[in-house]
Parts: structure tokens; sequence; C-alpha cells
């Protein structure tokens, strides 16, 4: 928060911390690969972005300790965040490394890996939703979300980095297939 409020009244803080996939194909600007997350649009950006992390990322500590313990909880957590920040932004590195005037900032994939892994670590754990009744456990919910990605990435607002989000859900995705314990159970339910 911090470092985005800072962002928003001194520009040059702003701009040392964008992700620009050009500078870093090229070998430059590697550190921003990292602290693009740290700064953000405008406070509603900000602020949309704090409650869906801190929310998610609670989650996510919640479900490591329940299944691993407390140390294990703790010191997984961090590195699955610095990965669900770093590797989506090296997708976009690859993408858009030869665009010269492609950037991004915020930590939206953050939250759309986190929410990836928040879906599919519990896979076959039961869900009432209330808007789409046919839903009726984590998985088919994950695969709903991945449809809405998948579909809202046509649209084109250059505001929004969908390309982004859509990798970040699959990166956070195969993330708590790894480490779940219930991935085994998920695919023989499906065999």
């Amino acid at each position: 928060m911090i470092c985005s409020i800072i962002g928003f009244y001194y520009k040059p803080f702003f701009h040392a911390l964008i992700l620009h996939p050009y500078e870093i194909a090229n070998g430059k600007r590697i550190h921003t690969l990292l602290t693009s997350a740290l700064i953000h649009r405008g406070w509603l950006h900000l602020l949309f972005n704090c409650i869906v992390i801190f929310s998610l990322v609670y989650d996510m500590t919640s479900i490591l300790k329940q299944e691993f313990g407390q140390t294990v909880s703790y010191l997984v957590t961090p590195i699955l965040m610095l990965t669900l920040i770093m590797l989506p932004n090296l997708c976009q590195t690859y993408l858009h490394g030869k665009n010269f005037i492609f950037t991004s900032i915020g930590a939206s994939g953050l939250s759309l890996g986190l929410y990836g892994f928040s879906a599919l670590f519990f896979p076959l754990q039961k869900i009432n939703h209330l808007f789409f009744p046919w839903i009726h456990n984590s998985a088919q919910y994950w695969i709903y979300i991945l449809l809405l990605l998948i579909l809202s990435s046509f649209i084109k607002n250059t505001k929004i980095n969908r390309s982004l989000h859509l990798i970040a859900f699959i990166l956070g995705s195969i993330l708590a297939l790894l480490i779940s314990p219930y991935t085994v159970e998920f695919r023989e339910a499906f065999n």
C-alpha cells in the first residue's frame, strides 16, 4: 500500500517500479518482475487488490496450516506469493518482450493466482453457490471461472491485462494441484 500511495504522488518512483517486458527481455529492470505488483493505477485498483489479496492469502495460509502445520504454512505462503507475482510477469515478458510500448502494474496477477490456488486445493469440496445452483464442488466452480477468464480475454480493453489474469489463475491452480494431498483423489474421481 505504501509503495502505491507514494507512486500516486511521486511519478519517478512509480515509473521505476513498472514492469516493462521489453526492458527485461534486454536484461534491464529485472527487479520490476516483483516491484510492479507494489504499485497501482489508482485508489480503487489498490483497494480492490488489497481486499482480495488479504482474504485469499488468509485462506491459503489457513489451508496450508490445516494440512501441513503452522511452520510449513508460514514458510510456504511467502514463497507461493512471490512465485505468483513473478511467474506471471515472466510470462508477460515472454509474450510482450518485443513490444516497446507494453507495460504492466498491480497485483491482479497475485490475486488471480491465489484464487486459482484456493479453488483447486480442495477440488471436491462441496459448494452451495447462491447464483449458480448447478455448481456442486470447487472444481466445477474453478472450471466456471476459467471459462469466464478465457471469454473475457477476447474483450479488448487496454487498461485490464486479461492475459495476465488467465496465466496467473492457471499457474495458481497448477501450484495447488502440485501441493495438495487431494490431487490423487481428484484424478480418481474423474477416472
